[in-house]
């Protein structure tokens, strides 16, 4: 498992530095928008409600999906804060309104989280945000394409401390289920929902 995790981490690092350097500049303040919307290929996850989720769950709809995990001391906790912040300004603003995307938390660390503790994780921030989850075999498709990258420290099974490290971007998928866009870290709610209104509307355009 060490060594999958370890190659996981290298092919999704070089993909996010590709995907970041073949943008032109960036579009928008938080934002960086990918010169062409890069296609996903299928995916098996499970939510937290321990229903299957894959790519068509994507389709039909713009989502940010942010890849982490529940033990998580700073980092996860404030994106996922920030992403309930920018849902609530969207929500306040009648013409924004139409434009609240889905929001997906996919935990790198299927060990801990289970079912149960995503749904009450993520009950602290928003009961709407839906968690997913899987194997590193069933995450692998996923996390290459849209370059995140993480690692697990080694740790005996059954173990319930140790610490794992992740890419903190946002990814914005399109209603046609392809990566639109990264918000890289730090997050910012109002930026945030300054730029994806933006782009929401030139996409409509």
């Amino acid at each position: 498992m060490a060594v999958l995790v370890a190659m996981l981490s290298a092919t999704a690092g070089v993909a996010f530095w590709k995907i970041t350097q073949a943008r032109s500049h960036p579009v928008r303040e938080a934002l960086i928008v990918l010169p062409e919307s890069r296609v996903i290929a299928d995916f098996e996850l499970t939510n937290h409600h321990g229903q299957p989720f894959s790519l068509d769950e994507l389709r039909g709809h713009w989502s940010l999906v942010f890849f982490g995990f529940t033990n998580c001391p700073d980092v996860c906790p404030t994106a996922l804060y920030e992403l309930q912040q920018l849902k609530e300004i969207l929500s306040l603003n009648p013409d924004a309104a139409d434009d609240v995307p889905r929001i997906l938390f996919v935990s790198v660390d299927p060990e801990r989280d289970t079912v149960d503790r995503l749904e009450q994780y993520l009950a602290h921030f928003d009961t709407a945000f839906v968690g997913l989850t899987g194997a590193h075999e069933q995450l692998m498709p996923l996390t290459r394409q849209v370059g995140i990258a993480y690692r697990i420290e080694d740790h005996a099974s059954g173990a319930t401390q140790y610490s794992v490290d992740h890419s903190s971007g946002i990814m914005l998928i399109n209603p046609s289920g392809r990566l639109h866009g990264v918000f890289p870290a730090p997050h910012n709610a109002e930026k945030m929902a300054a730029d994806l209104q933006f782009v929401i509307k030139q996409a409509r355009s």
